[in-house]
């Protein structure tokens, strides 16, 4: 069994506001006529009233910025990028990671396993190197880093949660799983309607996350089960590439209506192989991939709009956040109730191939 005892997180510096950010694209973009008004909509939709980034360009007055003002001005390259990524990556986890043991009280000694998730970034070593030696975690510390499996990658580490806490012996100990997501590194400015959603809803975020094999005063859940799934022929849905001027993102604006017609059922036909139908769960966490994903997955799983106001406070105040935001809905929920024993939460979130990545939580 792996219960969460809890969820810290770190902020990144910045916060920029979706109004600032639509005018700063606007510049980027070339400003036509056409433009502004496709970037004055999507902003308007998104209902992202913040978010918090790493680099400064939208601070007010500000002489210092990662990105060209104007459309002819030269973006950083993927090496720039990468090193902005390697020294916030490390900062933002060992901050999370620090806070999560701090109010969990946990010695550093009592952590088995380390869990790192990633898509925004590549280094070598990672950043799970700097929270080892900052925590002071044994040398011989257990290591897994999922990398560049999108909005979905934390649940797949929560199956490495699962997996770890049905070790032997040396299994035995805490497993911290961190997911740290630097979206901004990664704007690009050709004006396409691609490039236009993911400036407007991307942002960044680290959060870590505690869970121990044997169950404490402090647990908030239990961690049941995770499920996959892989839809066919969809990749041209979602999906990176790694470009001379950072990733690239393909994100069509099928994605809702494909969620609803295939990704519902499926979730449907998973919670049935665990004797579960939507109505039998009482907390949803549902990645806040955007204002038509969290829409589709309400109408479709006839969720009530408290049930979805964790992922929309998310969405509103922090942006979409990659594999982070997850943690970070989870977090948002456990701070408003408690999971009484018979309760059932479930965790939805999506990433690239297109797959849909399921956990199931109950009640400590």
């Amino acid at each position: 069994m792996a219960y969460l005892i809890g969820i810290s997180t770190a902020l990144p510096p910045y916060i920029l506001t979706q109004t600032v950010a639509a005018e700063g694209l606007k510049q980027r973009m070339g400003g036509r006529a056409a433009l502004v008004r496709l970037i004055d909509a999507a902003a308007g939709r998104s209902d992202i009233a913040t978010r918090r980034v790493v680099i400064p360009d939208g601070e007010p007055g500000t002489t210092v910025r990662f990105y060209p003002e104007t459309a002819d001005g030269t973006p950083p390259d993927t090496k720039c990028r990468m090193a902005m990524y390697k020294e916030w990556s490390a900062r933002l986890a060992v901050e999370a990671s620090t806070a999560v043991l701090e109010s969990a009280h946990a010695a550093p000694d009592s952590i088995a396993r380390l869990i790192t998730v990633s898509c925004t970034g590549f280094s070598a070593p990672n950043f799970d190197y700097q929270v080892i030696e900052s925590l002071g975690l044994t040398p011989r510390i257990r290591r897994t880093h999922i990398g560049f499996m999108g909005c979905a990658a934390a649940i797949v580490g929560l199956t490495s949660v699962l997996e770890s806490s049905r070790g032997g012996p040396d299994d035995a100990g805490s497993t911290l799983l961190v997911s740290v997501e630097l979206c901004s590194l990664h704007l690009q400015i050709a004006p396409t309607k691609d490039n236009i959603l993911a400036n407007l809803l991307f942002a960044d975020g680290c959060a870590a996350a505690l869970f121990s094999r044997e169950r404490t005063p402090s647990a908030r859940a239990r961690l049941l089960s995770t499920e996959s799934f892989l839809f066919e022929k969809s990749t041209h849905v979602m999906g990176w590439e790694i470009g001379n001027h950072g990733f690239e993102m393909v994100l069509s604006q099928d994605l809702p209506s494909l969620i609803a017609e295939q990704a519902v059922p499926a979730a449907q036909h998973i919670l049935a192989a665990h004797g579960l139908r939507p109505e039998d769960i009482r907390h949803w966490a549902l990645h806040p991939g955007g204002r038509a994903i969290l829409d589709a997955l309400q109408a479709g799983l006839h969720l009530t709009d408290e049930q979805t106001a964790p992922s929309r406070n998310v969405l509103r105040n922090s942006g979409n956040m990659s594999s982070a935001s997850i943690l970070y809905v989870i977090k948002e929920l456990l701070s408003g109730v408690e999971l009484a024993p018979g309760d059932t939460m479930c965790a939805i979130a999506f990433g690239p191939g297109l797959t849909m990545e399921i956990a199931i939580f109950g009640g400590v």
